[in-house]
């Protein structure tokens, strides 16, 4: 079994994969709604180069950053999460995709990688100053969801 480590880039000879877990994931008939009101809220994710690597962009959010989960073996992106900082205390994860062997029912579900992929941009985002929440948009889009908070004690 492979080891995942987490990036804020791919390189760009894996856009088709980027792309297939981004646009064409197997998984994303799960939350097509969540995602569909995502995309009219912040606006379409786009893949674009900047040199050697690929990051995700969103025409609605101009500070967005990603974090990907890339199988060491192969260099492949197996997971991505897109967020923002909405203002100077919420970041919030307006995009996630998945590949399908990672995913509920998948042959490598027992590894969590969602659950890791999230707790790695929360503990990316306790670096920065103020950063006190971190929403995951597919969950929070409706207004009586929970949000995920930071104990009292420590700032994100």
């Amino acid at each position: 079994m492979s080891k995942i480590e987490f990036k804020s880039h791919v390189p760009v000879a894996q856009k088709p994969a980027l792309e297939a877990l981004l646009f064409f994931n197997s998984c994303q008939e799960r939350v097509s709604a969540c995602i569909a009101d995502a995309i009219e809220k912040f606006g379409s994710p786009e893949i674009v180069a900047d040199r050697d690597r690929l990051r995700i962009h969103v025409k609605g959010l101009p500070e967005v950053q990603s974090l990907f989960a890339i199988d060491t073996e192969t260099g492949r992106p197996v997971g991505v999460a897109v967020y923002a900082r909405q203002d100077i205390e919420h970041v919030t994860v307006v995009h996630v995709g998945i590949s399908a062997e990672f995913a509920s029912g998948g042959r490598r579900a027992n590894e969590q990688l969602l659950l890791k992929l999230l707790r790695e941009v929360r503990r990316s985002t306790r670096r920065v100053k103020g950063v006190r929440t971190m929403d995951l948009y597919y969950a929070t889009g409706r207004t009586s969801a929970p949000r995920w908070r930071a104990p009292a004690k420590v700032l994100m």
